[in-house]
């Protein structure tokens, strides 16, 4: 395959792609993590840009350079995969565990569960459903229509909400679900694994095998920790590969066709991101402490588009932040599937307002239909998988629900990287909206940790 693609200037062109490197593994060593990932990310998007503009995005030279380049991001890729199942697995049978214990000074556990639980998914959906409305408002705007696109159908089809709904009860063998990562079955499996453990230590028959479980777990947890600090100390150099890629083979006619568009879409991902910043600051997180713990967190997504990949440090951020760990795995687990603002709310209610101009209808004007979609629109946000692709998910089973011609979705594809990035970010601010709302009202947000405390960690 390489020999066929290689040329001399392709060569020339990953020297100056592993320059890149060791520039930004440089950087590495003189500034902060998070001033180091922005360093990758802008030196990915200059080098990206500088080698598109000089040899075009389909060149020949270009990809026998990234033919080897997409290898580290399909590594890092996989990588982030790796960890994923694992920690959702025993981050939710031990959240469970823990909070099932009453919380006592110094104790472990939550205050009112149940209570915190609700919180989360009903503020994952709220959120969801304001989004809708906020992006209605900001593509009326806009004026943006489907007409005068030729919509072609990419073969994809659409999923019913009964479908996504008989899915979270799919698993039917534990590693098939494990290797297939399959989000939903397993947080299933998870939850019963931990209400079989939370009953175990009620019967005395079963409480010193409940005892060795529950330890397994923890070790387990750990084990899985320890693997995700390997996997985020490798984030800058990740960055860099799906950065540069983009820059470098995204073509800018594509981005001045449907720049409209694009500019559009973060309008109204902006809009709904400033919602967020309004509503941690009513439950007592101001808009800096928010920014100095969830940077990270919101940069990998932006960089990786996979709210999925992104769980661990999304956890992390809401702890440091002074979400109890429980409600915070709870909250970023749940925030990866159900009601994600930017692929599961802005993405479909864009393109359903855009089809509905198309046909002469007003959604500002017209109630009745602009309720409608936003129920549809949440509900279909419920089982959105947190990894790429999910904003066309969600398209698929809004227009599926509302008999719009999927064809709309395949035209957009051409810009479907760039605005997943800033969807991404979006998604994953919103999980970490849902846990600071649940943690606030159930009496579990305590007070940001010390930078000792966050380095201890």
């Amino acid at each position: 395959m390489f020999a066929n693609a290689f040329t001399w200037l392709g060569l020339v062109i990953l020297i100056v792609i592993a320059a890149s490197y060791v520039l930004v593994h440089f950087l590495g060593k003189k500034l902060s993590f998070g001033m180091w990932m922005l360093g990758a990310l802008v030196v990915g998007l200059v080098v990206g840009a500088i080698l598109q503009l000089l040899f075009g995005s389909a060149s020949a030279h270009m990809n026998f350079a990234f033919e080897i380049a997409n290898i580290i991001k399909t590594a890092y890729t996989n990588l982030l995969k790796l960890m994923v199942m694992p920690l959702v697995m025993v981050a939710i049978i031990t959240g469970i565990t823990k909070a099932g214990q009453k919380k006592t000074d110094g104790g472990e556990g939550v205050q009112n569960l149940g209570k915190a639980m609700g919180l989360t998914i009903g503020t994952l959906l709220v959120t969801c459903a304001a989004a809708v409305l906020l992006t209605v408002i900001v593509t009326s705007i806009f004026g943006l229509s489907s007409a005068g696109l030729a919509p072609h159908d990419k073969g994809a089809t659409a999923t019913t909400l009964t479908q996504t709904i008989a899915s979270i009860f799919s698993a039917q063998n534990i590693l098939q679900t494990l290797s297939a990562n399959s989000v939903l079955p397993m947080m299933f499996l998870a939850l019963i694994f931990a209400i079989i453990l939370l009953n175990m230590r009620k019967d005395e028959d079963y409480q010193a095998s409940g005892v060795k479980i529950e330890a397994a777990i923890d070790c387990l947890y750990d084990f899985t920790m320890g693997l995700v600090d390997i996997v985020i100390g490798l984030a800058p150099y990740g960055v860099l590969a799906y950065i540069l890629s983009f820059a470098a083979q995204t073509s800018f006619a594509s981005y001045l066709t449907l720049g409209v568009f694009v500019i559009c879409s973060y309008a109204a991902l902006i809009v709904v991101f400033a919602m967020h910043i309004l509503i941690v600051f009513f439950c007592g997180v101001g808009p800096a402490r928010f920014f100095r713990n969830a940077s990270k967190a919101l940069m990998i997504a932006f960089s990786t588009r996979s709210s999925m990949a992104t769980l661990p440090v999304t956890i992390q951020s809401m702890e440091n932040m002074g979400v109890e760990s429980s409600i915070a795995t709870f909250a970023g687990t749940f925030g990866t599937c159900i009601g994600q603002n930017g692929c599961g709310g802005v993405y479909p209610a864009m393109l359903a307002t855009m089809v509905y101009a198309a046909q002469g209808v007003n959604l500002l004007l017209a109630p009745d239909k602009l309720i409608m979609l936003i129920i549809i629109v949440t509900l279909c946000s419920a089982g959105i998988a947190g990894v790429g692709g999910g904003a066309t998910m969600a398209g698929l089973m809004v227009f599926g629900v509302l008999g719009f011609d999927v064809g709309l979705i395949g035209m957009l594809f051409s810009v479907e990287a760039l605005i997943d990035m800033g969807r991404t970010f979006v998604n994953v601010s919103d999980g970490m909206v849902a846990g600071i709302v649940a943690a606030r009202f159930s009496g579990n947000l305590g007070a940001e940790k010390s930078a000792e405390e966050k380095a201890a960690a």
